[in-house]
């Protein structure tokens, strides 16, 4: 799934993911209310989404249903490699950098930020131990 989903194209992989296999209206039913689009859109999508190799479909019962073709956790792990390269030349630190210096993250989420470093800087440390 290289290439580059919309965000209503993403929502619908939500779903997906949650829900599949799904038909067509099926997938528009679960979709948010915010989303006034015609199932007829969202058949669209599905099949602009099978292009881009995001969904797989088969028949069931004469109705075609559709699957992710990827797990959510490795579309993430894509998406974030592609839009750290992107926006941040491949550095986290920057990022990170920018989401503290404008106020972006609530104290909590900071204290959740603390932790996942302080955990991975211990497991980096107990692998250098065992080396």
């Amino acid at each position: 799934m290289g290439t580059k989903l919309s965000t209503l194209e993403w929502e619908i992989m939500e779903v997906l993911w949650a829900l599949s296999p799904l038909s067509a209206s099926e997938v528009h039913e679960k979709l948010p209310e915010h989303h006034n689009c015609h199932v007829k859109t969202v058949r669209s999508l599905l099949n602009r989404m099978l292009k881009k190799e995001a969904v797989s479909r088969e028949k069931k019962h004469g109705v075609w249903v559709f699957t992710p073709a990827m797990e959510r956790e490795a579309s993430l792990v894509m998406v974030s490699q592609s839009f750290l390269q992107r926006f941040f030349g491949a550095q986290p630190v920057p990022l990170i950098a920018h989401l503290v210096e404008n106020d972006m993250l609530s104290s909590d989420e900071l204290d959740e930020l603390r932790a996942l470093i302080n955990e991975r800087g211990n497991n980096l440390a107990g692998d250098k131990t065992h080396e």
